[in-house]
């Protein structure tokens, strides 16, 4: 696995399909040195999504992290019924705040929990697709 780290940008986020490293590795995007999100190769994320039972995970060092995505995946089809499209944020295994975007949903957990572990999602039937148009590699890391 590879990692690479990039520069947030306001423009949307392009990577290059001549990219060595797409499609055979899997990329962590990190901001501020947290993951934010991962690029697989095709096949892995296919055979992730293929398991019904098992809903997709993101890789994380973070323990209490992971619980709070493992609690929007739980929630998820009772959410999808009342709040799709809306963004939600999972405290404490339980849903917290509900806006219209990430960046008020990110607002109002700092200003009521404080600095603690959370998840915010988008509620959407389909998993978002980035499509973006820039990238600069910071540094390359070894693998994990």
């Amino acid at each position: 696995m590879s990692e690479k780290t990039l520069r947030e940008v306001q423009a949307p986020y392009v990577i290059d399909p001549a990219d060595e490293a797409i499609g055979r590795d899997t990329i962590i995007i990190r901001r501020e040195n947290r993951p934010i999100a991962v690029v697989v190769p095709y096949d892995e994320y296919q055979a992730l999504t293929a398991s019904k039972s098992h809903p997709v995970s993101l890789p994380t060092s973070d323990p209490e992290f992971e619980k709070q995505w493992q609690a929007f995946q739980r929630l998820k089809p009772e959410l999808l019924e009342k709040y799709e499209g809306k963004w939600v944020g999972i405290v404490k295994e339980q849903v917290a705040v509900i806006e219209t975007s990430f960046d008020a949903v990110s607002r109002k957990i700092v200003a009521e929990f404080g600095n603690v572990a959370h998840c915010i999602s988008q509620v959407t039937r389909k998993p978002r697709i980035a499509h973006m148009t820039t990238r600069r590699v910071i540094r390359r890391e070894s693998s994990l």
